[in-house]
This record gives structure tokens, C-alpha cells and sequence, in this order.
């Protein structure tokens, strides 16, 4: 599973290219901070997908939102629906 953290800003079309991409996602909502500064964040959860396609969208979204930095991470562990 792979986890992207961004400011909470253009969830709309955010939203829009995970569905665009065919990707299963789920969002939170949350408070985070970037060099000292209090913001509101959103943490997106990727399932069932590569590296690489992780990757892109954590680029396509700091593009989007005219970010120095999106934090990618790599959470290891199973996943499956029951």
C-alpha cells in the first residue's frame, strides 16, 4: 500500500484523477505541518497498485497543487477483501 500526504486543497480534482486512473483509494482528512506551519492536510491511501504508478500521481498532485513536496510512502503489509 502506498500513502500520499498533500495540503487539503483541490480535493475535487484530486479525487477526480484517482478515479480517472482506475485507482482504489481511500482519503483522510487531517491537520499536518510543512517547515513549522500548521495546515490542513489530506492523506491518500493507494491499494493495489505500483511504485511507479504511486509515484506519477504524487507528481501529478504536487503539480496540481503547486507544491514544493508531496510526502510518498511505502507501508508494507497484506491487504485483502473479505
Amino acid at each position: 500500500m502506498f500513502r500520499i500526504l498533500t495540503e487539503n486543497r483541490n480535493t475535487g480534482a484530486i479525487k477526480r484523477l484517482l478515479r480517472d486512473l482506475g485507482l482504489d483509494y481511500t482519503v483522510y482528512y487531517c491537520e499536518g505541518s510543512w517547515r513549522g506551519q500548521a495546515e490542513k492536510s489530506m492523506l491518500i491511501e493507494l491499494d493495489a497498485t505500483t511504485e511507479q504508478r504511486a509515484e506519477r500521481v504524487a507528481r501529478l498532485i504536487k503539480k496540481s497543487n503547486l507544491q514544493q513536496a508531496v510526502l510518498l510512502q511505502e507501508i508494507p503489509g497484506k491487504t485483502r477483501l473479505i
